[in-house]
């Protein structure tokens, strides 16, 4: 059975712990008897039977000290032993009050049969723990003074008997319950802190996993630049020689135009892995907004006249900001780039700005295909890519929008979307104040 030991000895554990208040009730118990029986039994037998039951109340509490100090582990069979022993003691020590201390008077009798039982009840939540002990316990009791009530001659003793039975018979049974519970519910636990350990070293494992790939990322793709670069600026300087035929200058934007476009999509996968393997964080400094933009506007400007698409700017004069200048740049690069992706020829996409209740709101509008409501969420997603309308265009990483979503959120910003199919998007930017970026 799964648990088995660690069950056995938690529960071995909580009947040790649970045994103190009860040893004391019962010697309170017994000594309340000795004082109602004083000078109707035998004051040897008595007395001697007081003794043993202070004798045997301090070899338990010895027992108890004994396993707040022992290795638990080494010896558990050991210590329930132990722990049977004094416990099996006790029930046979009153067991036997119903041959040695039974007097005749039924009132007394009546007092004693009451305390015996009492016993057994009161021990039903310190010994069922472990469901055999409680067996053992209530038996050794209750079986002795059953046999007593029935052999006497009163019928009032054997009514007594017969209620002793179904008493004994209905505590049985609710220790087996409790025990069902408490074990069930010991079980339980080990296993949901066995599955609290798997979760957390997949998750370590997961987490290891993830930043093996983002440096596999980030390393391959910083190898891959270099070759790029090469291929890039050497194309360039062959397009621009008047000796190379008509022929071989087609060719040559061609590889000029792949180089480029594979650029594009290593710089963004270097760009993700460096923010996911949190090696990219902002560098804020305080500027204007209108240079920002005017720098923006000479890279995405060439790419806007290819499809004859305009881009309106926010009119700005002294408006100023506090952010990183390079992530602002690459925001608002990698939403203006889809924008002129999945807008139509001879289209116009707006910038927006204001500021409003402390914080910087942009957005970025464009009139192209729009995005369906269920797919508002996971553009956000890494590699996540819609569907193009537009043949011929290339496929890009599916990061853009994620690189986005990473750069803002350094800046405890937040964006989102909103978009009708067939008639364009809008991409909001909402970026909190920062000391002086009013």
């Amino acid at each position: 059975m799964k648990f088995e030991g660690e069950v056995f000895a938690k529960e071995l554990d909580t009947l040790y712990v649970s045994l103190p208040v009860p040893l004391l009730a019962s010697l309170f118990n017994a000594l309340f008897i000795a004082v109602v029986l004083q000078g109707r039994i035998n004051a040897s037998i008595l007395l001697t039977w007081v003794v043993s039951t202070i004798a045997l109340t301090l070899f338990r509490y010895a027992s108890y000290y004994y396993y707040q100090r022992t290795s638990h582990l080494q010896s558990l069979k050991k210590l329930y032993i132990i722990y049977l022993v004094g416990m099996m003691s006790s029930a046979l020590l009153w067991g036997a009050t119903s041959i040695f201390l039974f007097p005749e008077s039924l009132v007394y009798a009546l007092i004693v049969v009451f305390i015996a039982g009492g016993m057994a009840a009161g021990a039903l939540g310190s010994v069922s723990y472990r469901f055999e002990a409680y067996v053992m316990y209530n038996l050794s009791i209750l079986i002795p003074f059953i046999i007593v009530l029935f052999i006497h001659s009163l019928r009032e003793f054997t009514i007594m008997g017969i209620i002793l039975i179904l008493f004994s018979a209905m505590l049985i049974m609710a220790s087996r319950k409790f025990y069902s519970n408490f074990h069930n519910a010991i079980t339980l636990g080990f296993e949901q802190k066995l599955l609290l350990e798997n979760l957390a070293k997949a998750l370590k494992e997961t987490r290891q996993a993830s930043l093996v790939k983002e440096t596999f990322f980030a390393t391959m793709s910083h190898e891959l630049r270099t070759p790029l670069n090469s291929i890039i600026g050497f194309s360039q300087i062959l397009s621009r020689k008047k000796e190379i035929p008509d022929g071989l200058i087609t060719y040559i934007h061609k590889i000029l135009l792949s180089g480029n476009h594979l650029l594009e999509l290593v710089n963004s996968i270097l760009d993700f892995s460096k923010l996911k393997a949190g090696k990219m964080e902002p560098h804020r400094t305080d500027f204007f907004l209108q240079e920002c933009f005017r720098e923006i506007e000479m890279i995405i400007e060439p790419i806007a006249e290819n499809r004859s698409i305009s881009i309106l700017y926010p009119q700005l004069d002294k408006e100023r900001i506090t952010v990183d200048r390079k992530m602002m740049q690459q925001i608002f690069l990698n939403l203006l780039s889809n924008a002129i992706k999945f807008s139509p020829d001879n289209e116009q996409i707006t910038i927006t700005y204001q500021f409003l209740n402390h914080e910087h709101i942009f957005s970025v509008c464009d009139h192209g295909h729009g995005i369906a409501s269920d797919h508002l969420e996971t553009i956000f997603t890494p590699f996540s890519q819609l569907e193009e309308k537009k043949a011929g265009t290339p496929k890009g990483t599916g990061l853009g929008l994620a690189i986005v979503r990473e750069m803002i959120q350094m800046h405890e910003g937040k964006v989102w979307v909103e978009s009708i199919v067939d008639k364009g998007s809008c991409f909001y930017i909402s970026i909190p104040m920062t000391n002086n970026s009013a």
